[in-house]
């Protein structure tokens, strides 16, 4: 049995195997996106960017599972070249869609609760969108509870400082320096919305 060849086939394995659990979630993180969803879900939402590295790993499964050496020789060339690619356009997309939003708070709740209250704020290279949320739970089984979003066009929306004020109460001030206190169920759901 040629070496080679059972490499390749693992590997296509595992290709195929990628592409069916980024389709699966593709699909899945959108619908539990949602106020109350899993936190990891929602880090997850990017389907645009899941559907191309899924239709990336089939297509290089398929290639290397061909029983030709010639074209298994050809793709692993070409999933080099795509790799070098795929990093220049996870750059270019990282600046025109910022999957990866930088977080300017992250403050656990007091009192030892497994609570965090987030604000992130997406790149200013776009119209910049900030999102404040709580995430109730540990990982993996976290949920988030957005408190508010808002792009950043009109001025004061914008968080200048975020803060528990207790177990169940958060505050945020925003660029014109005005207080706005939200008030949180036991399950983490806020029960109040922020008032700009």
């Amino acid at each position: 049995m040629d070496v080679h060849r059972g490499v390749a086939r693992g590997a296509a394995r595992g290709l195929f195997a990628l592409a069916v659990a980024l389709t699966a979630t593709a699909v899945v993180a959108p619908l539990y996106d949602r106020p109350g969803g899993p936190a990891v879900l929602a880090e997850l939402d990017h389907p645009v960017l899941l559907a191309v590295l899924a239709a990336l790993s089939l297509t290089a499964g398929v290639l290397l599972s061909s029983r030709r050496p010639e074209v298994r020789k050809a793709t692993v060339g070409g999933l080099a070249v795509a790799a070098v690619f795929g990093a220049l356009a996870t750059v270019v997309y990282a600046l025109a869609a910022d999957p990866f939003p930088s977080r300017e708070y992250d403050v656990p709740a007091p009192g030892g609760a497994e609570r965090r209250l987030v604000v992130e704020r997406t790149s200013p290279l776009i119209d910049p969108v900030w999102r404040v949320y709580v995430d109730t739970g540990g990982f993996p089984t976290a949920r988030r509870w957005p408190v508010a979003e808002y792009t950043e066009s009109s001025w004061p929306r914008g968080v200048l400082h975020a803060e528990w004020i207790g177990p169940d109460r958060i505050g945020l001030t925003d660029y014109d320096h005005r207080q706005h206190e939200v008030e949180l169920a036991p399950d983490g759901r806020p029960l109040n919305g922020v008032d700009w």
